[in-house]
């Protein structure tokens, strides 16, 4: 009877090992306990940067996960400053999970974002996604075929290395910067490499680099070394530049619109600007040195180039 009670006791034992042996087994099918916290990417409107909001997922499975953040990421962000990834307009007609990567199919309205923007978007639905454990790669698609950037090339898979955050890491963006001429009477158009840190908005940059001045043989600069940018923010297509009141001092042989257009050339050149308003120490100035009209919006001025047609 005492054995009997023993091997009673010693199945009832296995019985329940294997019970548990099985709760843990269905626990590792999950991706992650229910309740994880998650950053949900988003673009800080001043300044063209990533930035990011906690968020507590409920689903526990990839599939789950990726439905998810996909919907969290449509949701207006908390903070009034930031900007969600995708436009309203923009359609997601499929996500597919095969193995590690993560496949995601846009309607055709996605092309209509380009240049940083796109990049800015791409980012944040990337760096959000990507946190899912089990998922390595992924992928975007329009339309079926797979998204080309802007100079042609696959885009590709994409990883958790492939985009940078605002902690200092940086990449290189083409632009078009606008120099003086020998005569002053005209610009040269310099295309070279800028480097995005994350946290300086992509239209500081390209002032900072025109103030440093050209680096090619032949051009010559167009603002005052003195000249100190206050301010640089675009809204609704107009870039507003803020300068210190050195940018009205003369450089000799420059002419007004040379100055003027070196600026706004170069921001225009880039996708998200139309129109550049000036400022002086925070106010609109209503003439540039030699009494050019300065309280207007400026646009794009092909003439001024050399070569231009």
């Amino acid at each position: 009877m005492e054995n009997m009670k023993k091997r009673i006791g010693l199945f009832i034992l296995l019985i329940l090992m294997i019970l548990l042996a099985g709760c843990d087994g269905n626990k590792n099918n999950n991706v992650k306990d229910r309740g994880s916290v998650y950053k949900i990417y988003y673009i800080d409107n001043k300044t063209s940067k990533l930035v990011s909001e906690n968020y507590t997922a409920v689903g526990t499975t990839k599939e789950q996960l990726v439905n998810e953040l996909l919907s969290a990421l449509r949701k207006d962000p908390k903070n009034i400053i930031y900007k969600k990834a995708l436009p309203d307009n923009v359609t997601i007609k499929s996500s597919k999970i095969e193995k590690d990567q993560l496949t995601i199919d846009f309607d055709s309205s996605y092309s209509d974002l380009t240049g940083i923007p796109e990049i800015l978007s791409r980012a944040t639905i990337v760096k959000t996604l990507i946190q899912i454990k089990g998922l390595e790669y992924i992928e975007f698609l329009v339309n079926g075929q797979q998204l080309m950037d802007n100079s042609g090339a696959l885009v590709g898979l994409m990883t958790a290395d492939t985009f940078i955050d605002s902690t200092g890491e940086e990449t290189s963006y083409p632009v078009t910067l606008y120099f003086a001429n020998k005569e002053g009477n005209a610009l040269i158009a310099q295309t070279t490499n800028i480097y995005i840190t994350g946290n300086i908005s992509i239209e500081e940059l390209v002032i900072k680099q025109l103030i440093n001045g050209p680096t090619q043989i032949g051009m010559y600069e167009t603002i005052p070394k003195d000249t100190t940018l206050l301010d640089v923010t675009t809204k609704e297509g107009i870039c507003y530049v803020d300068f210190n009141e050195k940018f009205l001092d003369k450089i000799s042989n420059i002419k007004d619109d040379v100055a003027i257009y070196s600026i706004v050339n170069s921001l225009v050149d880039l996708p998200n600007i139309n129109k550049v308003q000036f400022l002086i120490n925070g106010s609109v100035q209503k003439t540039y040195r030699d009494n050019t009209p300065f309280d207007s919006f400026f646009e794009r001025n092909l003439a001024i180039i050399v070569g231009s047609k």
